[in-house]
């Protein structure tokens, strides 16, 4: 057929489908100036384009019929067919024979023959299959569409799975559902099952007389989700059974009780809402568990019968300059979480999963920001995970602590301001700060702190390349303290209670106020140097950092509470003042010496590394001695890293006592990520004795590896190991399986860390999910 007449038949179909007379028809010539007129005076929208080898009509009004190659476009829905036949009269489609219907979803039905409404929105198929959005298929014996919005089949199956090999040949899928009856709402966005059977790999597994799931093309809705099944020594049997509820556009919860054969059930819910100015994550979980018997001691305390958790976060924004945040996580009892191996998880979860750690923080903050200005009004609540078994193993240390509630402090408020002037002194850009703290104890001591400062920085560079970093600071502190005879821990001595004394204060004093003055100057020089040498990018710098403060700034009648802990490495050599908090100051004066250095080949192989140590003319009080900070020559740290693209690597962190060339720390990883293999060793080794914060020496080895055996079958394994007791920590091994469909997981974990009323614990879960049953 000519190009000529197929246009023609273009038009002449467009013309009939929107509905033009039927005098229109009378010869070639009128129908191509027909159809032009129609389209001239129909919205483009209601038009049906229509394209055929061959058009042909016996009588004016009889029907009109195509074939070869049949194509129909109307709006966004498009029809191809080896035969088509249109009624005028009934407004009637009827295709035949190899016929596909195309949506603006890109969603695909097949038939081998459909009888449809003109504009294409209703019919009734026989030999029904559909390709839908996530690779979901449906297949019929029948189907009829009602309204343009339902689907109803008649022994369908329904599968998101592969049903043909990677040589097109017929495979049964790793899941399918099989139904008397299914249909297909697009306007609540669900498929419903009549009499269904779920099939894996073809065996009947469970029948259903009705079932219900999300629509493929729905982003979330109502509904259960893949369970999480388990049995473990601590909670005997137990299976987790998430339901999620889509309440709106904006918000939405997801209800997860887990049932244990031992403690009954834990019940679980996580409720989430965002919108234009903010999102809140609120979860929680309650349980009704047996009685604890154990008889307390002056260190322990009973497990109460109703344990709980309650977790959340978020923000609420007033303006462009105000936001109101909070994130609170509080437990009924120490030994909770471990128990019921809860955490925060999706929104809520963290970087550093408190659930694992001695501590928990609640926070509420209101932040004002606006211009150079930035202000922000804190409060915090802490809750101590530290149980008389944890305190116990520092016994040989000298002196342990337990957590107790009422020296744990909380602060209200701390008050953080800061002012970034907009014109600069003398070539550098200056800062105002201040910072107010106030901690107080149900039974301990109280403190208050001002601090308030004014920073000077800037920076040059030379033509050479040179780059020099001058800055100056002026602090100042007050101090004071109530309640000095309480103390701020609960401690023992063996087995029976100690107080802690504190240096600077007098017997019999209860109130002090002290005040401090700490100025500070500094230069940086660094000059980094780059060069090409045989293919390969070479990168060195060398860094001196000079500083100098008065002496002696941190005397006995300042309580260092928040400036207990610090992490020295080579990251935070070159920081003027490595206290943590406010309470200690890095006084003296003293000299941050460092260099880096990398090189970078064409094949992708990299090595970096870095080694510094800070040099003193006095020693200081700031640090613990646990630091590897305080003496005139601090302990040398730096890092190490080789690595081959991203599929081989080892990363290197160490601190070296100056004196003994001992390692005090140690951190180390390598990697392997291959098409078929990922593994990674991680060994760490901290030599640190800082009792006020829970730290004792620690030696671990920690490796795990993930094989892919097949296409969709794989094996791992973990193991976490205490060199310094020799003894196993925690293990787990898993099979998986996944494909295009589905996901299956079989693991076991053996956990061997013991506490009061925790025992190690065995455990054995399976999760599985069929994608495109869960939205």
């Amino acid at each position: 057929m000519s190009t000529s007449n197929r246009l023609t038949a273009r038009l002449l179909m467009t013309t009939v489908l929107a509905g033009a007379a039927a005098g229109l028809f009378a010869t070639p010539a009128a129908m191509a100036q027909g159809a032009a007129a129609s389209v001239a005076e129909t919205n483009e929208d209601d038009q049906v384009l229509f394209e055929a080898d061959s058009v042909m009509r016996e009588y004016d009004d009889g029907p009109i019929v195509a074939e070869g190659d049949v194509r129909a476009y109307f709006g966004e829905r498009y029809l191809r067919a080896d035969r088509l036949i249109y009624n005028p009269l009934t407004d009637i489609v009827v295709a035949e024979g190899n016929v596909s219907i195309t949506d603006a979803k890109m969603e695909t039905a097949f038939a081998g023959r459909v009888e449809l409404s003109g504009d294409l929105r209703d019919g009734i198929a026989e030999n029904f299959s559909a390709l839908l959005e996530d690779n979901a298929r449906l297949a019929a014996d029948s189907a009829v569409r009602e309204q343009g919005a339902r689907t109803r089949l008649n022994r369908a199956v329904y599968t998101s799975c592969n049903v043909c090999n990677k040589d097109g040949e017929p495979q049964t899928p790793t899941w399918r559902i099989k139904a008397l009856r299914v249909t297909r709402d697009e306007e609540r966005k669900v498929l419903r099952f009549h009499h269904a059977f779920l099939e894996i790999a073809g065996v009947p597994i469970i029948y259903a007389p009705y079932l219900q799931t999300p629509d493929p093309s729905v982003e979330r809705q109502s509904g259960f989700l893949p369970p999480d099944i388990g049995a473990s020594s601590r909670l005997g049997f137990n299976i987790e059974l998430p339901y999620y509820l889509a309440i709106s556009n904006s918000q939405d919860a997801t209800f997860f009780p887990k049932y244990t054969a031992k403690d009954g059930v834990l019940w679980q819910a996580e409720w989430r809402r965002r919108g234009e100015n903010g999102y809140h994550v609120i979860s929680g979980g309650v349980i009704d568990a047996p009685n604890d018997t154990t008889t307390p001691t002056p260190f322990t305390e009973t497990t109460p019968g109703v344990r709980w958790h309650l977790f959340g976060r978020g923000h609420r924004d007033f303006g462009d300059d105000w936001r109101v945040s909070y994130d609170f996580e509080r437990v009924s009892d120490k030994e909770y979480l471990r128990q019921y191996d809860v955490e925060r998880r999706g929104d809520l979860r963290q970087e550093l999963d408190r659930s694992r750690t001695n501590q928990l923080r609640s926070n509420v903050r209101v932040a004002w920001n606006h211009g150079g200005s930035h202000l922000t009004f804190d409060t915090y609540l802490f809750q101590g995970l530290r149980t008389q078994q944890n305190a116990l193993a520092m016994m040989e240390q000298g002196i342990g602590r337990i957590d107790d509630s009422r020296t744990t402090p909380y602060v209200l408020p701390l008050i953080d301001f800061r002012h970034d002037f907009n014109s600069k002194v003398a070539g550098g850009a200056v800062t105002a700060r201040a910072n107010i703290a106030s901690l107080y104890r149900t039974q301990g001591i109280d403190s208050q702190r001002f601090t308030t400062s004014l920073e000077w920085d800037r920076d040059i560079i030379t033509r050479g390349g040179h780059r020099f970093n001058l800055f100056a600071k002026a602090r100042a502190d007050i101090f004071s303290y109530q309640d000095l005879n309480e103390g701020t821990e609960v401690c023992f001595s063996g087995d029976a209670p100690c107080a802690i004394d504190f240096p600077g204060f007098t017997d019999g004093d209860t109130t002090d106020i002290t005040a401090r003055f700490a100025p500070t100057v500094g230069l940086e020089w660094s000059y980094p140097l780059a060069r090409d040498f045989h293919g390969a990018q070479i990168i060195i710098e060398p860094r001196v950092q000079l500083i100098a403060s008065p002496t002696g700034l941190n005397d006995d009648d300042i309580i260092n509470e928040d400036s207990q802990s610090i992490e020295f490495d080579y990251a935070g050599l070159f920081d003027f003042n490595k206290a943590t908090g406010y309470d200690a100051f890095e006084d003296g004066q003293r000299m941050n010496v460092g260099v880096t250095a990398s090189a970078e080949m064409l094949n992708g192989f990299r090595v970096e590394g870095s080694i510094g140590q800070q040099i003193r003319l006095q020693e200081t009080d700031a640090f613990n001695d646990s630091s590897g900070l305080g003496e005139k020559s601090s302990d040398i740290v730096g890092s190490f890293d080789i690595a081959y693209k991203s599929r081989v690597g080892l990363e290197n962190r160490f601190r070296i006592d100056n004196n003994s060339g001992d390692v005090q720390r140690a951190e180390s990883r390598a990697y392997y990520r291959g098409k078929r293999v990922r593994a990674g060793v991680s060994y760490v080794r901290l030599n640190e004795e800082n009792i006020a914060n829970n730290l004792v020496k620690r030696e671990e080895l920690t490796a795990n590896a993930r094989f892919k055996l097949t296409r969709h079958w794989s094996v791992g394994a973990g193991w976490r190991l205490d060199l310094d007791s020799d003894q196993t920590i925690q293990q787990n091994f898993s099979v998986g399986y996944e494909d295009e469909c589905s996901m299956f997981g079989l693991t076991y974990r053996r956990d061997r860390t013991r506490t009061r009323n925790v025992e190690p614990d065995n455990a054995i879960l399976l999760t599985f999910t069929l994608k495109s049953l869960v939205n």
